[in-house]
């Protein structure tokens, strides 16, 4: 239902507006919903301009309305778009502001028209925080530029496996003092049952330059050891069906955010969108 694609974007205030979840060095929001745009190809240029339109007009309107956007530079033509949720109850809450507000839902209408026009597919994911299986994932999100995401799907009836060997991982690179952050979600709706989204948020792709020698290193070999090693390898052949990374470029015209992340960085203030290019036709 078309609706719900933006319904995820609606009353977010409590999360992001009036609270620190998002930009702060705080504690993943409970519960993270996950709107999955598939580009067409050729398409992200004309997607991006609808997006940056859509957002502009919904802060001209002074809704009560924002959303974290983010364009895959690897994996398949997608973009993401990430909203906090206190609640399932919060969840609902936006459908019923959202539902009694004309003038948005008339852009959101005229939007998901010039939208749907430029995807092949959309899906919304609903997953909950897994503490035990993220490693200090408190950041301060608005610093980040990059983020990437291991989509992992277990097999049935293998998820006691999967999250035991990932608590030992976290625990070695507690003793080893990793400098890395992590949050995991557990897909509970949106998705194939057994699936584990890993996100991993980056200042610069330098970053993932110096993730390979951190885990080559002495410090964490000690730390996970040879029962470690087994441990996950054999996990990684019994328990997982299959996996698969994506890295994303965080983007400031997709997103609608408190004001507060534009002033502290000035990356964080979008450019003023584009007119999106006319159809054939289009008398407009």
């Amino acid at each position: 239902m078309r609706q719900l694609h933006r319904l995820g974007r609606v009353v977010g205030i409590t999360l992001l507006s009036a609270g620190p979840v998002f930009a702060q060095s705080e504690p993943p929001p409970p519960l993270l919903e996950i709107v999955r745009e598939e580009v067409r190809p050729g398409k992200a240029g004309a997607h991006a301009v609808v997006e940056a339109g859509w957002g502009a007009a919904y802060s001209r309107l002074q809704a009560p309305i924002t959303w974290l956007g983010m364009r895959s530079l690897a994996g398949p033509s997608e973009a993401w778009f990430l909203t906090p949720w206190a609640s399932y109850a919060a969840w609902e809450k936006a459908d019923q502001a959202m539902e009694a507000n004309a003038a948005l839902s008339t852009e959101q209408e005229k939007f998901s028209s010039q939208d749907g026009d430029l995807l092949s597919r959309t899906s919304n994911i609903m997953a909950t925080f897994r503490p035990g299986l993220s490693y200090q994932p408190q950041v301060n999100l608005a610093k980040m530029r990059y983020m990437a995401v291991d989509i992992v799907r277990t097999k049935p009836g293998r998820g006691r496996e999967f999250t035991e060997a990932w608590q030992m991982q976290v625990a070695a690179h507690n003793t080893a003092k990793m400098d890395e952050h992590w949050a995991v979600y557990g897909v509970v709706a949106g998705m194939a049952d057994g699936v584990f989204l890993f996100f991993y948020p980056a200042t610069s792709l330098a970053a993932l330059d110096a993730s390979g020698p951190m885990h080559t290193g002495d410090p964490f070999r000690n730390a996970v050891g040879e029962n470690g090693r087994s441990t996950m390898r054999e996990m990684m052949l019994d328990a997982v069906e299959g996996s698969q990374r994506m890295l994303f470029k965080l983007s400031p015209q997709m997103s609608t955010l408190p004001k507060g992340w534009s002033e502290a960085d000035p990356f964080w203030t979008p450019k003023a969108p584009t007119a999106a290019p006319k159809k054939p036709g289009d008398k407009r």
